[in-house]
């Protein structure tokens, strides 16, 4: 890519599976490799052409911006364990010490065949660390410009290819009460291209109680919800977009500390 374009505007980390189990070649566990670290190598190669983009938005109060980052994440983030450590064998957990902090040492398990049972929602939970981990790196700049910007987005409960192994009757109940793919891409291409609010870090497309209001340019992304029940997040009215509370680890610094420990991580497993 770098050596046919100069820059990049917008990448949309989308892939992703929802089995578990599986070991891929270069030794880690499939669905995490898939969803998560295979995005952060294919981020941070295509970092300097990112860096090289400008995205301009109507009414910001910046000039410009660089490239646009867009994680795919899912309501199941917020079910990923805290302070804990869940078997695959067996199911039985181990409760960390490190007082809500998921480590580098926690990270390696999840990316580590037979550890863990919670692989996809740590993906997930992941997805989104690697969006505050990207704007504290690459999104600072000077007074009429930005970095790189980055937003995790969940597409809602969509009835997609991802469930092509389940049964027909399966299939058949989603396609009635999910939404549809074309629905579902709304919080992808809201993160895209929209003129995100500066403190915007997740978006997710349904209606829940208790809105407050975002000082925004664009109307759409002045409805803003604090962190909800899950519930509100997987089959709530569809509205869209909306800015949203993501549920993080407790740190003690929004994520802070373990966005870094994923980082240091995924550096290792993707070292050549």
């Amino acid at each position: 890519f770098s050596e046919k374009y100069d820059s990049l505007n917008i990448l949309v980390n989308n892939a992703g599976i929802n089995s578990q189990g599986d070991v891929t070649e270069d030794g880690l566990e499939m669905c995490f490799q898939s969803n998560f670290v295979g995005h952060f190598l294919l981020t941070k190669l295509l970092i300097p052409s990112l860096l090289n983009a400008e995205n301009t938005y109507k009414n910001n109060k910046y000039k410009d911006e660089a490239g646009r980052i867009v994680n795919l994440s899912s309501v199941t983030h917020h079910f990923a364990p805290s302070n804990e450590r869940i078997h695959p064998n067996d199911g039985s957990s181990d409760l960390s010490e490190n007082n809500g902090i998921h480590d580098k040492h926690f990270w390696l398990g999840s990316a580590m065949p037979g550890v863990s049972a919670a692989t996809y929602r740590e993906s997930k939970l992941a997805s989104i660390l690697f969006t505050i981990e990207l704007n504290k790196r690459y999104g600072g700049g000077g007074e009429k410009v930005m970095g790189i910007r980055s937003v995790a987005v969940s597409p809602g409960s969509v009835s997609s290819d991802i469930w092509r192994n389940e049964s027909a009757l399966t299939q058949k109940i989603y396609r009635m009460v999910y939404l549809t793919p074309q629905q579902g891409s709304s919080t992808s291409i809201a993160g895209s291209i929209g003129n995100l609010p500066i403190d915007a870090i997740y978006l997710q497309p349904y209606w829940h109680p208790f809105m407050r209001r975002m000082h925004s340019a664009v109307r759409s992304f002045q409805r803003s919800y604090p962190l909800s029940f899950p519930m509100f997040e997987m089959l709530g009215p569809y509205i869209g977009h909306s800015v949203s509370v993501p549920r993080l680890p407790t740190d003690g610094c929004g994520g802070y500390k373990s966005s870094g420990q994923l980082w240091d991580a995924c550096e290792g497993l993707t070292a050549e």
